[in-house]
């Protein structure tokens, strides 16, 4: 899916990238009011091949939208659940993570600080089981 404009800005992007077990959803742009139920409409098609493990990389996110992306990320992380897959963050923005602290958000999503070191939090925890 490609970039979209409204109003002047940046709407949310969405890309989907398979690695080894992993997929990789990178979101940039700008969330906007409803974008839960973009994310939704375009996450379906991906979710038709079960991957238990989901790396939502926040690396080219806009500053701005902190209350929206969070409908985002709970939609998907929802979505992802409902066929027993686990949903981990990564590279937030110094804002968006001070945001996720404050209001607890940090205790509902695992955030790693980069898709790598995201990538070995799961083998890791595969081991330990």
């Amino acid at each position: 899916m490609g970039l979209f404009e409204s109003r002047g800005r940046t709407v949310m992007n969405y890309e989907f990238v398979y690695e080894e077990d992993f997929l990789i959803i990178k979101l940039s742009g700008s969330a906007e009011v409803n974008e839960r139920l973009r994310a939704k409409e375009s996450l379906t098609p991906y979710l038709q091949q079960s991957h238990q493990k989901v790396i939502i990389d926040l690396e080219n996110l806009a500053e701005n939208g902190g209350v929206y992306i969070v409908g985002v990320l709970n939609t998907i992380k929802k979505e992802i659940q409902l066929l027993d897959g686990e949903v981990k963050l990564c590279s937030l923005k110094p804002e968006l993570h001070r945001y996720f602290q404050e209001n607890r958000l940090d205790q509902i999503f695992d955030i790693g600080l980069s898709v790598e070191s995201t990538k070995q939090c799961f083998k890791e925890r595969n081991n330990d089981r």
